[in-house]
């Protein structure tokens, strides 16, 4: 290889390595939270809970996310993005570590309530350092990678680009850490890896080891933020609360809010469809796992960049955006039709499960998992583009035009997590655990009206995606006449 190769090799990697960076903090920060729960079925069985308890606690964190959402618009602009990322990846590692010790204060104190309560402070503490310190700094970092001397349809294409890159890159990062999780669970569920007893409790070394591994990661990303991200010093004018305040006022910025929450909540059924598929379908839990890996990361990996390109080339996220909701509210009531109605698919699956009905629905089951999960990554990759790119909002407001749509768009994590709790306390089967622990899961009933949910919220999302879209192409559709007409 050529000097002038090497240069530019090494040119390209230090402009990427940013994202890179990037990536591995929000593979590490949304592990616990929301990402683990897409491939290890039934997690809260491993701190000892019940699934509405554990749905509860993330309602607490969803609650608190809106005011540390208010709190992030404000300071997200005010402060280098690079300083905020860094002291949530600090106060995360203290809250990942805590986490990781509650199946052992559990196993200490007897007390399953006390390690209940724990969990709701720890997701408190977790939705301020997520919502109001590292949310928004983390995407505008991403927008603003190697943009700087770029303008109109090239920084266009650069920030859809650089959207593709981090998505791909947190896809193999979380398909590498996943990977290897499942094949430790594996072998502590076939007692080749050998549990932890203290006081005679059985804790999962498998799931201790796999967020030790999260906690190295969190660490690692902490120090790099620090050391390799490099941030200018913004020319623009400072964000005030009158900007804030005329932000709130545009109603396309909150039309593009329930058009992400719509999007938000395709990812929301899907974490209840690894359940669904384990406590339901029946598939098997390592099978289960697999198929959450590969719709959580491997399509990400796969799909992100292709996303990326395909909308930036079209010059319209939103449609695309619009086009991805419905499919994938189509997917979701599939899987809510295919066990039936009458509450007894997992009872027919395991007196009869080489029917080959049961086979079949078991497939087309895990199949529209997976293109539902492709489906939602190629939509989520591009969520955040139409803010500087269709809506023209600049630089200096995009922290808190990204933290205004959060608002909207992840309110989800309160009232729907709320709503599942209670389906769950309601609608639900029990399970035993290692221990010998009764543990409530939801049964297919709960499971198919937390997926309707789902759907009744995607096509009011879908609504106002289509409004959102219409306005802006008649916009830039008279913009463009007008401009013809003077030359």
């Amino acid at each position: 290889m050529s000097k002038s190769k090497v240069r530019v090799f090494k040119s390209k990697w230090l402009k990427t390595f940013p994202l890179v960076i990037l990536a591995l903090a929000d593979v590490a920060v949304f592990a616990i939270p929301s990402y683990m729960e897409n491939f290890v079925p039934n997690v809260y069985s491993y701190l000892g809970l019940h699934a509405s308890e554990y749905s509860q606690g993330k309602a607490l964190y969803g609650y608190l996310s809106i005011p540390c959402y208010i709190l992030g618009m404000y300071i997200g602009d005010k402060f280098k993005s690079k300083h905020l990322i860094g002291a949530a990846l600090a106060l995360i590692t203290i809250l990942a570590t805590w986490y990781m010790m509650l199946p052992f204060i559990n196993a200490w104190t007897g007390n399953r309530i006390l390690v209940k309560y724990q969990l709701y402070a720890l997701f408190c503490f977790y939705s301020f350092a997520k919502s109001g310190l590292f949310w928004a700094p983390l995407w505008k970092l991403v927008k603003n990678n190697d943009t700087a001397d770029l303008v109109g349809i090239a920084k266009e294409q650069k920030v859809g680009k650089n959207n593709g890159i981090q998505g791909s890159l947190n896809g193999l990062f979380g398909l590498i850490l996943a990977g290897v999780g499942i094949l430790l669970l594996t072998l502590n569920a076939n007692e080749i890896l050998p549990n932890i007893v203290v006081n005679n409790y059985q804790i999962s070394s498998g799931f201790f080891i796999l967020v030790s591994l999260y906690l190295v990661c969190l660490v690692s990303a902490t120090v790099m933020v620090f050391l390799f991200i490099e941030e200018k010093k913004s020319t623009d004018k400072s964000f005030s609360l009158k900007e804030m305040f005329k932000l709130l006022k545009n109603w396309q910025i909150w039309a593009l809010g329930i058009l992400v929450l719509g999007v938000y909540m395709l990812q929301m059924g899907l974490s209840s469809y690894i359940n669904y598929l384990d406590n339901i379908f029946l598939v098997g839990a390592v099978v289960v796992s697999i198929i959450g890996i590969f719709r959580t990361y491997v399509m990400r990996f796969i799909i992100s960049p292709f996303a990326g390109r395909a909308a930036d080339k079209s010059h319209s996220y939103i449609l695309w955006m619009c086009i991805g909701l419905f499919l994938g509210i189509l997917l979701i009531l599939i899987a809510i039709i295919l066990p039936g109605f009458k509450n007894d698919f997992r009872q027919w699956a395991l007196e009869e499960p080489y029917n080959w009905r049961v086979i079949a629905i078991k497939i087309a089951a895990c199949l529209n998992l997976i293109i539902l999960g492709a489906l939602t990554w190629a939509v989520v990759t591009i969520r955040w583009s139409p803010i500087s790119t269709e809506m023209k909002v600049s630089n200096h407001q995009y922290a808190a035009a990204v933290n205004i749509i959060s608002i909207i768009a992840f309110t989800p994590d309160s009232f729907f997590q709320q709503v599942k709790a209670k389906i769950e306390s309601k609608h639900y089967e029990v399970i035993i655990n290692p221990n010998g622990d009764s543990i409530h899961i939801a049964n297919q009933t709960g499971n198919q009206i937390i997926l309707g949910i789902a759907v009744g919220m995607g096509i009011i999302a879908l609504i106002f995606g289509i409004a959102l879209y219409l306005k802006l192409h008649k916009t830039n559709y008279q913009n463009l006449k007008g401009y013809s007409r003077t030359k």
